[in-house]
């Protein structure tokens, strides 16, 4: 964990999230080490402000409400660890601007996904970092599910989301006995229909978190 204590010296980035990443920034503002960095760097820059657009018009389309706002959040207070050298360090350099490009362009192919993936929750209305999203979506003729949500604090340093435990599962479904597995969900069969994603068991994410079995409905 040392090499994320530089963040505590950063503002909380995904506080100002409406007026910072989500809608790119104006880098006569920029502020944090992050900010200018990205600034710095017109591929960054472009990729970065790519993001924000990608994010607006994902989170303004995506029948789950806050889901897609509560996963920027997370990509925000993890952004800055891509200027992180191999010992820990905050530097600016051709390779840590790479890394961060190679990042958000990752964040952008992800949220691409949300918008063509069939989107199942527990969530009672508006999604939470508590609650649990389950996304299926096929890619280049397979079919894939991702498990996300259900976030914990830390028992010994307990704090807010994003710091904590969630479940954070991306695999592909594999057929079985008439459903499905995957190699990432122990021996938990899903069941995938229109209506509902079934798990016939627990699915461990860490040791502080899981998935509970039963049925999570279809929300789009």
């Amino acid at each position: 964990m040392n090499r994320y204590k530089f963040l505590f010296a950063l503002p909380i980035l995904w506080l100002t999230i409406s007026n910072t990443f989500a809608a790119s920034f104006n880098c006569n503002k920029a502020q944090t080490t992050l900010e200018k960095f990205i600034c710095s760097q017109e591929q960054l820059n472009q990729a970065d402000e790519q993001m924000g657009h990608e994010f607006r018009a994902v989170n303004a389309s995506f029948p789950l409400k806050g889901f897609v706002l509560t996963t920027q959040k997370s990509f925000i207070a993890s952004y800055p660890t891509c200027m992180l050298d191999d010992k820990g360090k905050i530097v600016a350099t051709q390779a840590t601007a790479n890394a961060c490009v190679k990042m958000v362009q990752s964040r952008i192919a992800e949220l691409r996904q949300y918008g063509q993936s069939n989107v199942y929750s527990n969530a009672n209305g508006k999604f939470l970092p508590d609650d649990l999203a389950i996304l299926v979506y096929n890619d280049r003729g397979e079919r894939f599910i991702k498990f996300w949500g259900n976030h914990m604090p830390d028992a010994y340093r307990p704090k807010p989301f994003p710091d904590g435990h969630l479940c954070d599962i991306e695999a592909k479904l594999i057929p079985a006995n008439g459903k499905f597995k995957t190699d990432q969900t122990d021996d938990a069969l899903i069941a995938v229909t229109d209506s509902a994603v079934n798990l016939s068991s627990h699915i461990s994410c860490t040791a502080r978190t899981g998935i509970a079995e039963g049925r999570y409905s279809r929300i789009n």
